[in-house]
């Protein structure tokens, strides 16, 4: 087995860990492959999916532009992964770049190319380019499978255009594609994030009667909302009908009842779904602790907020910027900033990156405690790190502003929030324009 191709395509001064992996592996690994040339051609798209996802943003960014410039053999699977890996790194331009050029110097882009695009502008809510490269497909003789058109469904739900999903949907059903559970779990969700329970469970029903077995993410969506509602009956009337049929209760479900019951204020209700989570054996995920922590902060209970997160930490659970943002917000609505603020300086000293929630939950808190020094300078951290004021931020500085005679720095606020709506609005007509 010859390993050259690994020093063409990995800096020697700069070994990846994928690198080192490779060269402990036995000979007998190999011996599948044919020929080296078929080992050359196969193999890095496996180190590919394995790695580049675990990668350092750098290091990846030197592997792809290194790796893009041998005269290895490539195929379509593995400008796939590196498609994956830039959207996976928020490069989606650099993406888009792999994918002009594969449509000029090949190899062909195929439908996964395609649905990794899709899923990649998805995310960050261009849902317009998106609809674009759903067009594409068709124009390049390519024909979308249902994961592709349910990633789309996803993305629209997740923005609640509730309406755009359903449309996708009745598109695929007109192209002879059969939805699956997923994607009618997600078109439930997107209904009932738009507060359209009933609907929601109107496509529980019919995913029922054509054979399409609900899962517990199909429950959970339901119960969840449910829950929400104030109406427990019903909620708890799933969960019998899930022990009925064997779906399993996992991590997922518990998490979705003890979140619905802390905004059904059912708190204890809450705490005990976690204790039988325990009892079941079944091991609380970030999420779990989220919801378990989130609640207990909104009800000011921050003692026990706060012992949850170290226990989350004692059992290598990593904290994740909502749990934090939730220990904020619940410190600065008590009045207790200096600990408010302290709990960012910990996410910052592990590495977690405050979003525009937490500054705003703080620039509005100091607003109000008339230290308005403190609440300015935060927000210039803020907009120095990169991110954007929301409506909240706005609203909190404008207010600060106008009280304290600053009408012209009220206005700008005002005015350059005014063009970014009005972008937004274009998107939207756009992609209403974009539909078929």
């Amino acid at each position: 087995m010859n390993f050259l191709f690994l020093r063409k395509i990995t800096p020697q001064s700069s070994p990846f860990p994928w690198v080192q992996l490779l060269r402990k592996l036995p000979l007998s690994t190999f011996r599948r492959f044919p020929s080296s040339q078929a080992t050359q051609f196969l193999f890095p798209v496996a180190i590919l999916q394995r790695f580049l996802p675990k990668t350092q943003p750098s290091a990846m960014k030197r592997y792809m532009n290194t790796y893009l410039h041998t005269d290895i053999r490539k195929s379509v699977e593995h400008f796939n992964v590196l498609i994956d890996g830039y959207c996976r790194n928020g490069e989606i331009s650099r993406a888009v770049e792999l994918l002009e050029g594969m449509k000029t110097n090949g190899p062909a882009p195929d439908i996964v190319t395609y649905k990794t695009l899709i899923n990649g502008f998805c995310k960050i809510g261009d849902v317009f380019t998106a609809r674009k490269l759903m067009g594409e497909i068709f124009l390049v003789n390519l024909e979308p499978n249902v994961i592709t058109y349910t990633t789309s469904i996803d993305a629209y739900c997740k923005i609640q255009c509730v309406e755009d999903a359903r449309s996708m949907y009745d598109e695929m059903t007109v192209k002879g594609l059969v939805p699956d559970v997923v994607t009618y779990t997600c078109i439930m969700n997107g209904l009932c994030k738009s507060g359209k329970v009933e609907e929601a469970k109107s496509v529980f029903r019919e995913m029922e009667e054509v054979g399409v077995v609900p899962n517990h993410f199909s429950y959970a969506t339901l119960m969840d909302s449910l829950l929400k509602e104030g109406n427990e009956a019903e909620a708890f009337a799933f969960q019998g009908q899930m022990v009925v049929r064997g779906v399993g209760f996992d991590v997922v479900v518990y998490t979705a009842l003890m979140d619905g019951l802390f905004k059904a204020g059912m708190p204890n209700g809450a705490e005990n779904m976690f204790q039988v989570l325990l009892e079941e054996s079944l091991v609380p995920n970030c999420i779990t602790y989220s919801a378990l922590i989130g609640g207990l902060c909104k009800l000011g209970d921050l003692n026990k907020g706060e012992l949850m997160l170290q226990e989350m930490e004692e059992k290598c659970v990593s904290p994740n910027v909502v749990v934090y943002a939730s220990i904020v917000d619940g410190y600065t609505k008590k009045g207790l900033l200096n600990e408010a603020m302290n709990v960012m300086k910990k996410m910052v000293q592990r590495n977690i990156s405050p979003n525009v929630f937490v500054y705003g939950t703080l620039i509005d808190g100091y607003f109000k405690a008339g230290q308005q020094g403190i609440a300015l300078d935060l927000f210039k951290e803020m907009k120095s790190v990169g991110l954007e004021e929301n409506n909240f931020v706005i609203d909190s500085l404008v207010n600060n502003f106008k009280r304290s005679g600053r009408m012209d720095e009220a206005n700008e606020l005002l005015k350059r929030n005014s063009i970014k709506y009005e972008r937004k609005e274009n998107n939207i007509q756009k992609r209403e324009e974009s539909k078929p």
